[in-house]
């Protein structure tokens, strides 16, 4: 039944993107449309209609296999809709045979009119309807109960159940309610276990039970649990009564309470808490709904009450009360890992005296690895493995080891695959493509959530809002939070934040998360992410998303390229090593959204000229190539909002006038080296949010600067003093509307800079250049990071940095040999004191290439919350500052390029401790690399 109802959700989710695609290009098209419009509007309505059904057909009944069927030509005929709009608007715009494509568009029309009336005609006649969603997940739901008797292998909880225990065990005024969250399979109900079972736990409440939520929930059986638990304690039973005894009386209990409305359940559960210490545990809550619709039964109580649940949904965890902090069970090492695997492969197994062979040892370490600290997979593989004895069965699971996992059932039948697959069901249609996605980018990569945000757009996935002129600015807030629905649904893990408030800068999956990610891509032929074994798969014949990530040079095989869907609407290609020239000139590539190249090993690249047929394109990337040329042909990319050309490492020549005819676009990020044929004209650009590495004289020339009002991030390259002050005073009223500012200017020294005061919104400001002693005044309070390289630094400006309250990340380097020809290098201070207090958000500092700097003092509680401390080249710098080692938030600690003595009084040599260790041996990690040979 599951599998009818994510059907359904995902053909929403087409019909759904269709309807925007084809309101996009009415509006957008009127002229390539205009004889046409009637056939689209009816195709439209058409589909409105389909999505309704598909809406309400989740409260229905249905047939499995119909339903399936129907629902799968439903979303192929959406498909198709789009494709016959696109492809005529595409044959229009580059034909003069304008009667013979209209033809050509109405009979395919007229055969899409055919199909949906028999689709409404079949809908009828076989009565056509679905389940509830209650229903279509039912099966999975009883699949899904947790008990407090269970016995699991629990291994690494020590810290973390203490750390548990320690809040239960808290003695609180108010109710209190804590929170363990994670993703699936991470060990959330195992751990709630240990801790729910420990003795000094249970002796602490005068009342505790354990209740399991889940998905569909039903309010009166979750009260009626926790009166029994509550109710018929054994301490209460007495009187020898035996097991027998005591299971009657509970069913008889049950039935009587079963009598009860669900008001009257509620005042009993009050009654029976309200004088009491109790201990709730609700476990694999999904939704605040299940929460709100219990709570009011949860009195009180005696002082030091609690309620613990388990949940995949972080915000969830955090709104219900925010007075209390959530628990993460950590992933295992894989020490930990193996510790575990070995208790459940090897379980009441003899092998001999000299225990198991060092082969196991080896094969399942590797394995193990491959689980990334995922307890239930370990689990899994674990159960799995019990039941092979032999070496030769143990390789066999070992060559594929993700498939074996995703097809064994663990203890409580209940495969990985499954566990993962709840998490998915359970986001509403929209996320659905969102989620599978991700599926496209390599194993173990750092996802960029900007990047994702205008992937997701340039894909449709993000409905189009419109408010006045913040249409576009709205479609990405919507993303950013679709982006923070998955965050806290757990289906991906945050990998790094920003520095400017603790958003998610990139995310990543974990690797089963992955796999089912992939597989469920696949087989809803959503995106296919194919190897270098299988770019000759069919499947990419007929999938409507291909991502392609090649082993080194296997991209060379151009075959691949001939076997594109005509109808592909995005290519990602990791490690290509040429450019999908073929596909291009067969015009298989004509109806892309997505293009994004990333190659391997710097090639040199020749982008074609047949680019410019691409019209339909929003999102176009290149890395990793020399690119000498971008054709004038790119002008046709009308609808295009991304161009993305930072990764390529060569001076790559454009014609100035074909980007000026983007008029669509919103974030264009240049090369290091750009020759531009002619001037570059940006100027009309208005929709410009995003422009990098631009030449101050495109923004001087024209008044261009003037005209792009919606600059939210920019970064500059200038060439003199007087450019500077050019661009920054046309800026005027827009620097109020900066966030991200990047300066260079080389050779020259900044002039006064006081005027970036209007930059009220700036929280990151990189300024690569020289920077007067005497002009730090307009370094405001407000800035979150600051990077500044190659600038002088003195104690004066020291003193400002470390009031500015906000400041978290700071980076200073300063470099005059790589930087300076034929400018003074003047005088760098020898002594550096960060005053008692300062820097008081600090949380990355970052320092490089000091070569005068001797000495660092590090005052009372300054840098109270630093994280991170890099030290880069500082040949002078006797010792670490003694300061820091009261700095208890410093996790991590990096030194590069320093001399051996340096290095010699941080280390541990044969036992013995450097003369520093003490200031940093309360820093769980510490690097220390590319020691220099020559000290001062």
């Amino acid at each position: 039944m599951a599998l009818e109802f994510v059907a359904v959700q995902l053909g929403q989710a087409v019909i759904s993107q269709v309807l925007e695609k084809l309101a996009d290009l009415l509006a957008n098209e009127a002229k390539s449309l205009s004889s046409v419009r009637d056939d689209v509007e009816y195709l439209k309505s058409e589909l409105k209609f389909m999505n309704g059904f598909l809406k309400d057909a989740d409260q229905k009944q249905k047939q499995e296999e119909r339903v399936r069927v129907w629902i799968a030509e439903v979303r192929d005929v959406a498909c198709e809709i789009e494709d016959a709009i696109e492809i005529y608007v595409s044959e229009v715009d580059s034909s003069y045979i304008k009667v013979f494509r209209r033809r050509k568009l109405r009979a395919r029309i007229n055969s899409i009119k055919n199909k949906l009336q028999n689709l409404r005609e079949r809908s009828l006649a076989y009565q056509i309807q679905l389940n509830n969603a209650e229903e279509g997940t039912s099966s999975l739901r009883n699949l899904r109960k947790s008990y407090p008797e269970e016995e699991e292998d629990v291994v690494s909880m020590k810290g973390v159940a203490m750390t548990l225990k320690a809040q239960l065990l808290k003695e609180e005024d108010e109710l209190r309610i804590v929170s363990i969250v994670g993703m699936g399979g991470l060990g959330k109900t195992t751990l709630a276990k240990k801790v729910y079972n420990d003795v000094g736990v249970k002796r602490h409440f005068d009342m505790y039970s354990w209740v399991c939520i889940s998905q569909q929930y039903v309010v009166k059986e979750v009260l009626i649990e926790i009166l029994l638990q509550v109710g018929f304690e054994s301490k209460n039973l007495g009187g020898g009564k035996s097991m027998e005894e005591v299971l009657q009386a509970k069913t008889n209990k049950r039935e009587d309470l079963k009598r009860y409305e669900e008001q009257d359940l509620i005042g009993l559960t009050q009654d029976k808490l309200k004088d009491k210490k109790y201990l709730l545990v609700l476990d694999d809550i999904w939704k605040i709904e299940a929460w709100h619709s219990i709570k009011k039964s949860f009195p009180k109580g005696r002082r030091g009450s609690k309620v613990l649940f388990t949940t995949r949904n972080t915000e969830l965890a955090t709104s219900v009360d925010p007075f209390s902090s959530s628990i993460e069970p950590p992933l295992l090492t894989e020490e930990e890992g193996w510790e575990l695997l070995q208790r459940k492969a090897f379980s009441g197994q003899v092998f001999g005296d000299n225990g198991f062979r060092s082969e196991f040892e080896e094969l399942g370490k590797e394995m193990v690895k491959k689980c990334r600290g995922l307890p239930l997979a370990v689990v899994v593989l674990g159960g799995l493995l019990s039941t092979k004895t032999a070496l030769e069965e143990w390789k066999k699971v070992h060559k594929d080891v993700s498939f074996q996992l995703n097809k064994l059932k663990s203890p409580q039948q209940y495969a990985v695959e499954e566990i993962l697959d709840l998490s998915y069901q359970e986001l509403p249609f929209f996320l659905k493509p969102c989620f599978l996605y991700l599926s496209c980018f390599p194993e173990d990569s750092e996802i960029s959530k900007m990047k994702l945000v205008r992937l997701w757009i340039a894909e449709g996935f993000i409905p189009r809002l419109t408010i006045g002129e913040i249409e576009e600015t709205l479609m990405e807030e919507v993303a950013e939070h679709y982006f923070g629905e998955l965050i806290n649904r757990s289906m991906v893990q945050v990998a790094r934040r920003y520095h400017t408030g603790g958003a998610v800068k990139t995310c990543r999956l974990h690797d089963l998360m992955r796999d089912f990610c992939i597989s469920k891509s696949r087989n809803e032929n959503f995106i296919v992410t194919a190897g270098s074994s299988l770019v000759q798969h069919s499947s990419t014949t007929h999938s409507r998303r291909i991502a392609f990530h090649f082993d080194a040079g296997l991209g060379n095989h151009a075959p691949w390229m001939e076997k594109l869907n005509t109808n592909l609407r995005s290519l990602i290609c990791f490690g290509v090593n040429v450019f999908p020239e073929l596909s291009l000139n067969n015009g298989n590539l004509k109806l892309l959204r997505v293009l994004e190249l990333v190659f391997y090993e710097y090639p040199h690249v020749k982008v074609p000229k047949e680019i410019g047929n691409l019209i339909h394109l929003r999102y176009l990337k290149f890395s990793g190539a020399d690119i000498s040329k971008l054709p004038s042909s790119v002008g046709n990319l009308r609808y295009l909002h991304t161009l993305d050309m930072r990764g390529c490492n060569s001076i790559i020549r454009v014609s100035g006038n074909a980007i000026s005819k983007l008029v669509h676009l919103r974030h264009l990020l240049l090369p290091d080296s750009l020759d531009v044929r002619g001037p570059l004209r940006i100027e009309k650009l208005s929709n410009l949010e995003t422009l990098k590495d631009v030449d101050a004289e495109n923004l001087i020339r024209y008044d261009t600067v003037v005209k792009l009002t919606n600059l939210r991030d920019l970064g500059v390259r200038f060439r003199s003093v007087k450019q500077v002050s050019l661009v920054l005073q046309s800026l005027g009223s827009q620097l109020a509307r900066l966030r991200s500012l990047r300066l260079i200017l080389r050779n020259e020294e900044f002039p006064c800079l006081d005027i970036l005061f209007k930059c009220a919104a700036l929280y990151k400001l990189h300024l690569d250049g020289r920077l007067s002693q005497q002009h730090s005044s307009f370094l405001q309070k407000s800035l979150v990071k600051l990077e500044l390289w190659h600038s002088l630094l003195n104690q004066d400006i020291v003193v400002v940095l470390e009031k500015m309250e906000n400041l978290r990340f700071l980076g200073y380097v300063f470099d005059h040999y790589e930087f300076y020809s034929g400018l003074s290098r003047g005088a760098i201070m020898s002594k550096m004191v960060f005053s008692a207090h300062g820097f008081p958000k600090l949380e990355i500092l970052k320092l490089g290439c000091l070569d005068d700097l001797e000495e660092w003092e590090v005052g009372e509680d300054a840098m109270a919350n630093l994280m991170r401390l890099d030290i880069i080249r500082i040949p002078k710098l006797k010792m670490i500052p003694d300061g820091l080692k009261y700095v208890t938030t410093l996790q991590e600690l990096n030194i590069s390029r320093m001399s051996r003595k340096f290095e010699g009084r941080l280390r541990v040599m044969d036992g013995v401790e450097g003369e520093d260790f003490h200031k940093v041996q309360h820093i769980p990690s510490i690097s220390i690399s590319y020691t220099e040979e020559n000290d001062e």
